[in-house]
């Protein structure tokens, strides 16, 4: 088990988001999270990576969890390589950057504000690639990918699958289908 959720409950203000969801996330699994806009599919992500706190129940993590945002964020200033290469070193990892930028075919030069979305969508799977944690956890990684952006989501899922586990929220029913173990469905709140 790499992810374990028990009575997880998330509030703001007077407004429940979540009320008392229980899951796994087991090695080699992953799992769809679906939903309309507002029924807590980003919220639960964010409780998943600890980057909120429940307002009940709690969250177990055997092992290190890595959130992608939709739309991603960066560096405006820096280039895909520099981005990549603080991404390594802040981890205290060592990765082939250049492979990942050609494979995602990404230029390794020029300031990230230039990219499209569809490009820094790229370049944040080309970081979880290179960061390899245990646990992906995925916001509508599909948003601004074109067909081969999809062919190589699909990709990295598979080698994220084989290396861990993943959730991931998305809209697109297609993609839960065909990449997801199991589908979580999250109701409007």
């Amino acid at each position: 088990m790499l992810l374990r959720l028990e009575g997880l409950s998330k509030r703001f203000g007077r407004d429940w988001v979540l009320k008392d969801l229980a899951f796994t996330l087991e090695r080699g699994e992953v799992v769809a999270l679906l939903g309309p806009n507002g029924s807590g599919k980003t919220t639960l992500l964010r409780l998943m990576a600890g980057l909120l706190k429940p307002t009940r129940g709690f969250v177990e993590r055997k092992g290190r969890a890595l959130f992608l945002p939709n739309p991603p964020a960066f560096h405006r200033h820096l280039t895909a390589r520099e981005h990549l290469a603080y991404d390594l070193a802040f981890h205290g990892r060592k990765g082939e950057v250049e492979g990942v930028l050609a494979r995602f075919g990404l230029p390794p030069e020029g300031p990230l504000f230039t990219f499209s979305s569809g490009m820094k969508k790229r370049l944040a799977l080309a970081r979880f690639l290179l960061l390899r944690p245990e646990i992906w956890l995925l916001d509508e990684p599909e948003t601004a990918l074109d067909g081969e952006g999809r062919g190589l989501l699909r990709e990295v899922l598979s080698e994220a699958r084989r290396e861990g586990g993943v959730v991931l929220a998305t809209h697109d029913l297609a993609l839960a289908e065909g990449v997801a173990d199991r589908v979580l469905r999250l109701g409007a709140a």
